[in-house]
């Protein structure tokens, strides 16, 4: 390998480092070392980890990447990021760059045109998108790089005739590992046997294989995919039990060990009347995501034409690899938000900043994006409808499996 006769490798990689992706892409063919060491998969997760942290430093927050159902088009996605420029929030419309980079295959796929893309995680800087159940891709937005998603072979141990109804793509991870992207799918015979079949996509081999049944008090419990959050290779989801919310729990999977966890919900989650005597009847939604460095869950309320909010953090986890959580604190609650019949926490910024989606006070069909500063109650439409939000920061990262 070449050497570097002006710079040491290390003050090299320093270097290199704070650059966009753009301008890495581009340096590549300096030198052998260079292209080396911009294809590296330790490179790759230093610069990542390193413009995370920048961003963190100089705004205090994190691009959010938004996927936003058409409202003229039910088949149609547009794509945004909501970033921080000072102390104003913009909006970046990205859809032409996804239009742009998916290949010919995909854009002119007749059965593709009748479903709606949609994006089903992301995991340093790589984009899962999902059209269906079970037609999949990859796309690095920094790289321009798309990648079509073997078919998940939707077979069965217990039954051979399977309901494609009964399946559903759970959250894209990463295997710290092996460096290795992952998809995760189940297979639910709720109407037979209540078994979970777990189907597991490695990037590397672009295939899918069968994990094992899932722990037996799993059954009976509907994943809910669009409430997930991938933190340290470990995803988490709710599950809620078909009987009644009192069954919910939090089920989390380690990426690099294959292995399920179950957690109950913290005591004290469900009181009604918030320390009044009268217990008024109300709606609940819950969600999970990212609270500061940690886990958090989202409690979202309506009473009548008010809505509110609950917020509750992780204190202690069981182990360092298990990533269980074992105690909770209550860390925001905010009494009353006018709206319709909905509200629904879709992210909590790092700058602490609430993503709602309310439905309109005046409409039973309108429904809309603010973000909401819990500490001066202050609301600040985004100009986007019903959205769900990903936390999004450029990378290097290939979805090319040679170059693992």
């Amino acid at each position: 390998m070449e050497t570097n006769s002006i710079l040491h490798v290390d003050v090299l990689e320093e270097i290199l480092m704070r650059l966009p992706v753009k301008d890495l892409l581009r340096w590549k063919v300096v030198s052998k070392q260079w292209y080396a060491l911009i294809r590296a998969c330790i490179f790759n997760k230093k610069h990542y980890k390193f413009k995370h942290a920048m961003y963190i430093t100089n705004c205090n927050d994190v691009p959010l990447f938004l996927d936003v159902p058409s409202t003229e088009d039910k088949h149609q996605t547009q794509f945004y990021l909501l970033s921080k420029q000072g102390d104003d929030n913009v909006v970046l419309d990205i859809t032409r760059d996804f239009e742009r980079d998916i290949p010919p295959k995909l854009a002119n796929d007749l059965e593709l045109r009748n479903m709606r893309v949609k994006c089903m995680g992301i995991v340093n800087g790589v984009v899962g998108l999902q059209w269906g159940r079970h037609r999949l891709a990859l796309w690095n937005p920094a790289t321009r790089e798309f990648k079509d998603v073997a078919r998940w072979p939707i077979t069965s141990d217990y039954n051979e005739d399977v309901d494609l109804y009964g399946s559903q793509i759970l959250g894209l991870g990463f295997d710290l590992k092996s460096n290795n992207f992952e998809i995760l799918g189940l297979i639910d015979y709720h109407q037979e046997s209540s078994i979970y079949d777990f189907h597991l996509y490695s990037l590397k081999t672009d295939s899918w294989t069968r994990l094992k049944e899932a722990p037996t008090s799993m059954v009976n419990f509907q994943f809910s995919d669009n409430d997930a959050y991938l933190e340290n290779g470990i995803y988490y989801w709710l599950a809620s039990g078909r009987s009644h919310l009192s069954d919910n729990m939090i089920i989390s999977f380690n990426f690099s060990t294959k292995m399920f966890k179950e957690t109950i919900l913290p005591k004290g989650f469900l009181c009604r009347n918030d320390g009044n005597v009268k217990c008024v009847p109300w709606k609940y939604l819950l969600g999970i995501g990212k609270y500061k460095q940690g886990l958090g869950l989202f409690i979202n309320r309506t009473v009548e034409n008010n809505g509110g909010i609950e917020i509750w953090a992780v204190t202690k986890y069981e182990g360092d690899d298990e990533g269980v959580p074992l105690c909770w604190e209550l860390v925001v609650r905010v009494a009353e938000i006018q709206c319709y019949d909905g509200l629904y926490i879709s992210t909590i910024r790092v700058c602490g900043d609430l993503l709602l989606i309310i439905q309109d006070e005046n409409s039973d069909e309108e429904v809309f994006g603010t973000l909401y500063d819990p500490r001066t109650n202050t609301f600040n439409n985004i100009g986007a409808g019903f959205c769900t939000s990903f936390t999004y920061v450029e990378s290097l990262f290939s979805l090319s499996k040679m170059l693992f």
